[in-house]
């Protein structure tokens, strides 16, 4: 499980509504992961309009399957892109670890650290 906080650096109020899509960067590339939306209690609820006035966070909830499955290995990455709803651009996080491709849920983006 892991938090997500995105911090509005504008000047101007911003919306937000809905998933974050994510991917995961490998050797060979960007993975082009399906995220599930919710699917696990912690992160099941319905999403809420969101108005982030400037200086203000959002957060949401990822959780992803970390180890060999008979659907085959997990697969190791380097780095996490992340994508608000309704964006085009994405942020990109270094990170590592493993992650299987067919397990990765999101929660709805909040107004709350907890989910």
């Amino acid at each position: 499980m892991t938090t997500w906080r995105v911090t509005n650096t504008s000047s101007e109020t911003c919306r937000s509504f809905g998933y974050p899509g994510m991917d995961f960067h490998t050797a060979s590339g960007w993975l082009d992961v399906q995220v599930h939306r919710g699917g696990i209690d912690l992160i099941s609820q319905p999403p809420a309009p969101i108005v982030l006035e400037p200086g203000k966070s959002l957060y949401f909830v990822s959780f992803w399957g970390d180890v060999d499955t008979d659907a085959g290995p997990c697969t190791e990455f380097d780095r996490v892109k992340v994508t608000l709803p309704d964006n085009f651009s994405s942020a990109q996080v270094e990170s590592s670890g493993c992650v299987d491709p067919g397990l990765v849920n999101v929660g709805p983006v909040t107004l709350s650290r907890s989910a």
